[in-house]
């Protein structure tokens, strides 16, 4: 039996990339789950791939920038399974790299409709569900906003807000048996894996910074993170930002020792 046996559990941007893993494996812990992706192929296919190995699975399409969208997908979430448990907001816009100067509007509007007003959405509408017995929140900052990522302002910005919306909620909700917390992943992605040695290779550079060396696997080293913060294990965690980037948000990247002349292990 999965620790998470009976649950259910929401995941957005559930089919494809760190969404997906995670999708796959609360399922595999025995919990029923909800994917919801604007993606109809790839929520189809992640569909599949977890009533393949016996999970109870459904789909919605969604495009998280609309409410109406957001309503119906939690709606048919409680029809379906009867409950929500665990609400993972995986689902954010990438606004194209460029300087401060150059943001467009364009850019700023939609990675804030689709990082913290999607996050707030999906959290009030499964909040009167999470009520009734209490519940998980697992939202997702990024290295780029605690650290001030150059040329990443939208998605800084709005993973920002997503951080100080988590800490309120988890604050307000503690006495409904609400957890709230925050995930700070680096991982090597799909769609990364397809940008190595292309003009778009972000992947390479900031796992170079990387104490580890390189993204995490987003199926075995990112997904159990997030089993543990939904689980009973977790259950006095609220509030926190949990980093899975192998020490690059939280540790140095400098490294003395690699500049010739200046270190030294002489007393």
């Amino acid at each position: 039996m999965g620790v998470l046996e009976g649950r259910t559990a929401l995941v957005t941007g559930g089919g494809q990339g760190i969404g997906r893993a995670v999708a796959e494996t609360l399922a595999g812990e025995g919990a029923s789950v909800s994917i919801v992706d604007i993606n109809v192929q790839a929520g189809e296919d992640a569909v599949k791939a977890i009533e393949e190995r016996g999970g109870r699975v459904r789909f919605s399409r969604c495009n998280v920038a609309k409410p109406e969208d957001i309503e119906r997908s939690v709606a048919e979430t409680v029809e379906a399974f009867g409950r929500v448990d665990v609400l993972v907001n995986a689902a954010q816009y990438f606004a194209p790299v460029k300087a401060l100067e150059r943001t467009s509007p364009k850019d700023w509007e939609l990675s804030h409709a689709t990082g913290p007003t999607a996050t707030l959405q999906f959290m009030t509408a499964c909040l009167p569900h999470m009520k009734e017995r209490g519940g998980s929140i697992v939202n997702f900052t990024s290295g780029s906003a605690l650290t001030g990522m150059k040329y990443t302002a939208p998605y800084s910005a709005a993973k920002g807000a997503i951080t100080a919306l988590s800490k309120v909620a988890a604050n307000e909700w503690a006495c409904h048996g609400i957890r709230v917390n925050i995930l700070c992943p680096f991982a090597l992605t799909d769609v990364q894996q397809r940008m190595i040695d292309t003009p778009y290779d972000n992947y390479t550079r900031t796992a170079a910074s990387c104490p580890m060396g390189r993204g995490a696997d987003p199926k075995e080293e990112i997904a159990p993170v997030i089993v543990f913060l939904a689980s009973d294990a977790s259950r006095f965690m609220t509030g926190t930002i949990v980093h899975a980037d192998g020490g690059l948000n939280e540790l140095s990247p400098v490294d003395y020792g690699a500049t010739p002349g200046v270190f030294t292990d002489e007393a």
